[in-house]
């Protein structure tokens, strides 16, 4: 290759890295199909290699201001991963990736976000992350999940104080998503259940241990008896 061809080839390279450098994250997340999978943003800043979403969220879940960046192997393959941070002093720390291709869904998230509006009647605060993963392919059907969820629920239940929250496993089950959770003495069940659209299911048992006086402020509530003591179901989508 002659000297003049070497620079041209040379010349487009360096073309070529910068415009990957520069690539807007906001266009590559409208190009990568992120909204589809549920990621939003108020405002999109920054490249592709180093961005930042302003009130960013997955789906109804807020994420806060985050750091992201998208993977150049997952764009070349038409996909999307998203890796992101969050180091906030008043939200608390919060990373992992998500995941707009098949299959889509969340892959080692650490840390905590809040539940706008709870579960429903469940009043569920926040969400903590340990090394959670939820992937759903194609068809919708759930095919991986790991880790662990910590559900905190701030406000008292007919008395109970359930401040230290309930937590527990993630597996896929019947090809949903499925959390099985359970407060520190095992009296509280929560079984919370969703798809790959974000349409869940909460099932809250509550062992009342032959307490007549419990089991009477449960139904005022809401609870009614059931196979595990006294159950509450709700419905909704995050």
């Amino acid at each position: 290759m002659s000297g003049r061809r070497r620079w041209i080839v040379g010349a487009a390279l360096l073309a070529l890295l910068l415009i990957a450098l520069t690539f807007p994250m906001r266009l590559a997340l409208s190009l990568s199909g992120a909204a589809d999978a549920g990621i939003a943003a108020r405002e999109v800043r920054g490249s592709v290699w180093s961005g930042t979403l302003i009130d960013a969220r997955l789906g109804a879940l807020p994420l806060g201001t985050v750091r992201a960046s998208l993977s150049p192997l997952a764009l070349l393959g038409g996909n999307t991963e998203l890796a992101f941070t969050r180091a906030d002093e008043r939200l608390g720390a919060l990373s992992g990736r998500l995941h707009g291709s098949d299959p889509r869904g969340m892959s080692d998230v650490n840390g905590v976000t809040s539940v706008s509006g709870g579960l429903g009647i469940v009043p569920v605060d926040t969400i903590r992350f340990e090394g959670a993963s939820v992937r759903f392919d194609g068809a919708g059907k759930c095919v991986e999940a790991a880790g662990r969820l910590q559900l905190m629920v701030t406000a008292p239940i007919a008395g109970l104080d359930l401040s230290r929250g309930l937590s527990g496993p993630i597996a896929c089950a019947n090809g949903r998503a499925q959390a099985a959770l359970a407060s520190q003495s095992g009296m509280e069940r929560l079984t919370l259940s969703f798809d790959a659209r974000g349409a869940y299911r909460a099932q809250f048992a509550i062992n009342v241990d032959r307490d007549p006086a419990m089991a009477a402020a449960l139904r005022v509530v809401g609870f009614r008896p059931g196979a595990n003591g006294y159950v509450l179901t709700a419905r909704g989508r995050f």
